[in-house]
C-alpha cells in the first residue's frame, strides 16, 4: 500500500509543549505507512534537528498575519513538491496559515490539531472568531487534545461538531523513574537535599502565569525558609521575571535553569510541580510529573482538571490568584508523607490514560480516514 503522505506545519520558533507532541508523532509513525514531513521556522528545526532523520524539512519564518509573502510562496512549492496526502497544522496559527495553501495548490486535506486557547488574541480578536469559522471550512478533520479545548472549539469558536473529536496528549513513560535520579540532580543544581523544591516547566510567556507564580512564592518561603523553585524554559518574559524575582526579595531561592532537555530527571528531583497557567490545552508536563510520580498545584483551566485529580493526584487552584497559588502550595509541602501519596496515585493514574503510543495511534487512525476519504 502506497504511504500516507503527511506534513506537519509550524510557526512558533519556540520549542514547547505543542512541539514536543509533534515530535513524538514524527519519531514514533511508522515510517513503511506514513511519508514524513516539516514545514517549521529555522529555530525550531535546528533543536529538533538531531530527531528528525528521514523526514523531509523546509525552513520557513510565516505568521499569523499572512504578511510574509515569500515565504508564504515557499511553502505553497513546498507543498506542491511533497504532495501529501494530508496537512496537518498545530494551533490556529498555523492552520490559519496552511489550510488556504492546501486548498490553493490542491494538496492534502488539512487536520488541525488544538491545543487551546490562543494567548496572542487580543482587542478585536478575542471572542469573534470569524476567521476561525472562515479557515474551519477548509479543515477536514479537528483533533482537540482535551474535551475542554473541543468544547471551546463547539461552543465558544462555532465549529461544526462533526468536525471534531477528542485525543489527549501522551507522554512517553518508559522515561520516568521515580527515585532513580534525585540526589544527582540535586547536586548538579545545588539543591540540599532536604530541600522542598518546586518546580514549573514551560515556556516564559504570558499564558503561563509565571508573574503569579512569583507573586505567589514570598508566602511559601515565610512558611518554608529553605524551599527552591526551578523555573525551567526560556522565552520572551525571562529578564522581566528574573528582575520580577529581585523586586518580590526571592531572587536566593529562584533558579532560572533555560531550557532542559531532561525533563524527567529534573522532575524527579522536585517535590511538587506547580502550573500556574491562564489556559491550557492537554499540559504535558503535568502528564510528565504524574509519571514521575509528583503531585501538582494547577489552575483549573481548560483540560487541566482532565489529568490533575483535585485532593487526589494535587490541587486545582483559579488562575491568576496568588494566594490561592501560595495554600495550594504550603499544603503540600506542609505534609510530604501525603504528597508522596498524591504522587504514587498520579504515577497510576497517567500510566492508565495518557501514554503515547495510545496518543500516536489513535492520531494515525485519524490520518488513515482523512487520506482514504
Amino acid at each position: 500500500m502506497k504511504p500516507v503522505g503527511l506534513m506537519f506545519v509550524l510557526t512558533s520558533a519556540v520549542r514547547g509543549g505543542v512541539e514536543e507532541v509533534v515530535l513524538g508523532l514524527l519519531q514514533r509513525l511508522d515510517p513503511s505507512e506514513f511519508r514524513l514531513s516539516i514545514a517549521a521556522p529555522p529555530a525550531l528545526l535546528d533543536a529538533l534537528a538531531p530527531d528528525l532523520a528521514g523526514v523531509r524539512v523546509e525552513a520557513l519564518a510565516v505568521d499569523a498575519e499572512l504578511t510574509h509573502v515569500r515565504e508564504l510562496s515557499r511553502l505553497a512549492r513546498f507543498m506542491r513538491r511533497v504532495r501529501p496526502d494530508v496537512v496537518n497544522p498545530h494551533l490556529f496559527r498555523s492552520t490559519l496559515v496552511a489550510a488556504p495553501l492546501a486548498r490553493m495548490t490542491g494538496t492534502g486535506r488539512v487536520v488541525e490539531t488544538y491545543h487551546g486557547r490562543e494567548a496572542w488574541r487580543r482587542g478585536a480578536l478575542r471572542g469573534r472568531f470569524v476567521a476561525d469559522r472562515m479557515v474551519a471550512r477548509l479543515v477536514t478533520r479537528v483533533i482537540a487534545v482535551s474535551r475542554g479545548a473541543a468544547d471551546f472549539l463547539i461552543h465558544g469558536k462555532g465549529y461544526p461538531a462533526d468536525k471534531v473529536l477528542v485525543i489527549p496528549n501522551g507522554r512517553d513513560l518508559t522515561r520516568f523513574t521515580p527515585g532513580a535520579h534525585r540526589e544527582t540532580v540535586r547536586k548538579e543544581l545545588g539543591l540540599d537535599r532536604h530541600a522542598p523544591v518546586v518546580t514549573v516547566v514551560g515556556r516564559l510567556e504570558t499564558q503561563k502565569g509565571h508573574v503569579y507564580l512569583l507573586d505567589a512564592w514570598p508566602d511559601v518561603v515565610r512558611a518554608h525558609p529553605d524551599a527552591r523553585l526551578l523555573v525551567v524554559g526560556e522565552g520572551s518574559l525571562h529578564d522581566q521575571l528574573v528582575g520580577q524575582a529581585r523586586r518580590v526579595g526571592v531572587a536566593d531561592s529562584v533558579i532560572f535553569t533555560g531550557f532542559r532537555s531532561d525533563i524527567p530527571r529534573v522532575l524527579d528531583a522536585t517535590d511538587v510541580l506547580a502550573l500556574p497557567s491562564l489556559h491550557e490545552g492537554m499540559p504535558l508536563t503535568v502528564i510528565e510529573a504524574a509519571a514521575a510520580g509528583r503531585p501538582v498545584v494547577a489552575t483549573a483551566v481548560d483540560g487541566t482538571p482532565e489529568v490533575v485529580r483535585d485532593g487526589e493526584t494535587g490541587y486545582l487552584v483559579p488562575p491568576a490568584d496568588p494566594a490561592a497559588l501560595a495554600r495550594g502550595l504550603r499544603a503540600i509541602l506542609a505534609d510530604l508523607d501525603a504528597a508522596a501519596e498524591m504522587g504514587r496515585e498520579a504515577h497510576r493514574w497517567a500510566r492508565e490514560r495518557f501514554d503515547v503510543a495510545t496518543h500516536v495511534e489513535a492520531t494515525a487512525r485519524v490520518y488513515r480516514e482523512v487520506a482514504a476519504a
